[in-house]
């Protein structure tokens, strides 16, 4: 297998590069929305200037089959005693890093080879000069029978090929479930004019203005939620240039009650950030507003409702399948990663314990 590597974002935001990549993404059957040419781009700019990041994005090659995977070393500061860190782009915000892979012959990847030949090769490429090699986020398919891999998360979805209506989809549920969902809307309605509605490009402006009132209720329900500045901003003007971004909302008499990041992708809906007021916290609004975006991708003929990593009890009350990911680590083992190590860990310990 021959590995090519990029180093360089000029090199990696040239036109040239990005016009393959996109091509890469539409012929690839296994092409996830993170590594989406607009989306990596969504988390460099806003992680650039806040963390030391430098692309180490791979081409391997073997016959016809081509396998990208955009990396990057993060020198991280003091509080992670420096450690160097090879993560892939997106690293914990992004919940999927499986490799894109493009080709006729994939069954012929030796995916153990590859992974095992991917860390010798970086090893050359950067002379050993980092700590740790991790990348989670990838599903069995691309694992091989290394070791190395452990199970990281499951990730719930919703097969929606059976279902022709929203109608069909409620009907799998229990006749108290299917009520509630719609007594909930009829209490909000008592209240005022129910609407439920998806904004698109057209309404960019109308979005971000919306967007620091979003973060703020997301805040005060997860208050050690860290939101990298300007992350989220980046995020929707990029998804929506490219038809990514599915972005909903629920209102009462025009004041907003539940908002849905969310993006679609190849007849797939990745379900990323509900968020709702607690004035109106006793109406379910954020379930709510999962239900009717169900109910959209189904009207709009999309297979898959994914629910993205993590088996929360909310989802396992949904006609859900079950797939999973895993994660791969490798330490280095000099004497300068060993003692990094150690302090890392040390320091986990004592937060553990106060």
């Amino acid at each position: 297998m021959k590995f090519e590597w990029i180093t360089s974002w000029d090199a990696i935001w040239s036109k040239e590069f990005v016009d393959k990549w996109d091509t890469w993404m539409e012929k690839s059957e296994n092409s996830h929305v993170f590594f989406h040419p607009s989306m990596v781009k969504a988390w460099v700019d806003t992680y650039i200037g806040i963390r030391d990041i430098r692309p180490i994005f791979c081409i391997a090659s073997q016959g016809d089959v081509t396998i990208f995977l955009p990396l990057v070393l993060w020198k991280k500061n003091w509080k992670s005693a420096f450690e160097k860190a090879i993560v892939p782009v997106g690293h914990s915000d992004f919940d999927y890093h499986s490799p894109v892979v493009i080709g006729n012959n994939i069954e012929k990847i030796n995916w153990t080879d590859y992974w095992s030949g991917l860390y010798k090769e970086i090893d050359s490429q950067l002379n050993g000069k980092f700590d740790t090699f991790e990348i989670d986020g990838v599903k069995k398919t691309f694992n091989g029978d290394s070791k190395s891999w452990k199970l990281f998360d499951q990730c719930p979805y919703i097969d929606l090929k059976p279902y022709e209506s929203y109608e069909d989809f409620l009907g799998v549920f229990k006749t108290k479930e299917r009520s509630n969902v719609k007594r909930q809307i009829r209490r909000l309605e008592e209240i005022g004019v129910f609407k439920f509605e998806v904004l698109g490009d057209e309404r960019k402006d109308e979005i971000l203005a919306i967007l620091p009132t979003l973060l703020k209720h997301h805040s005060l329900r997860w208050p050690k939620a860290y939101k990298a500045p300007s992350y989220h901003y980046n995020l929707i003007v990029n998804a929506l240039e490219k038809n990514l971004l599915h972005f909903a909302q629920i209102t009462i008499d025009g004041e907003a009650i539940s908002w849905n990041i969310s993006f679609v992708y190849k007849n797939t809906y990745y379900y990323y950030m509900s968020i709702y007021t607690e004035k109106y916290s006793r109406f379910s609004p954020g379930k709510l507003n999962m239900f009717l975006c169900i109910g959209d991708v189904i009207n709009k003929n999309y297979e898959k409702f994914d629910l993205l990593r993590g088996a929360e009890g909310y989802k396992n009350k949904l006609p859900v399948e079950n797939d999973a990911v895993f994660q791969y680590m490798v330490k280095n083992n000099t004497l300068s990663s060993s003692v990094k190590s150690t302090v890392l860990q040390l320091k986990k310990r004592i937060n553990e314990k106060y």
